[in-house]
């Protein structure tokens, strides 16, 4: 659950989703997943098996960045990631929350890889949802 403290959470809640990336560099994969509130619409709860299954099936060491990566591919710390990332926060015409749509930091640069999360209103906050991992 994601309390926020002002009323436009966009900034805490792009805050939330690099420090969710983090935890994935840092091969806290477990944590990660028991961060996330609810299944997707689709009712997939993301396991560590999954999102490493993403990754590896979208990416790998010969075709990253068409460059090759001997060391394989991993997920980087945000801080550590150069350029800038492409991340959109959108609200939900009816209301009931936010879709966020990030690049994900792998092997040192932002990638085609994004993360879309929905951060649900929710009495306590917002409720977080990996809805989906995908190339854009």
């Amino acid at each position: 659950m994601l309390r926020v403290s002002s009323e436009d959470p966009s900034d805490e809640m792009i805050a939330f989703v690099r420090s969710w990336f983090d935890l994935l560099a840092d091969i806290r994969f477990e944590e990660a997943c028991v961060a996330l509130d609810k299944p997707n619409s689709y009712g997939i709860s993301w396991s560590p098996e999954m999102i490493q299954g993403v990754i590896e099936d979208n990416f790998n060491h010969e075709t990253l960045f068409g460059k090759e990566h001997p060391e394989g591919l991993f997920v980087s710390y945000v801080s550590e990631t150069a350029g800038e990332a492409e991340a959109d926060v959108l609200a939900f015409d009816d209301g009931s929350g936010y879709s966020v749509q990030h690049d994900v930091p792998l092997n040192g640069e932002w990638s085609d890889l994004t993360a879309e999360f929905e951060f649900l209103r929710h009495p306590q906050g917002y409720a977080v949802v990996l809805h989906d991992l995908h190339v854009m």
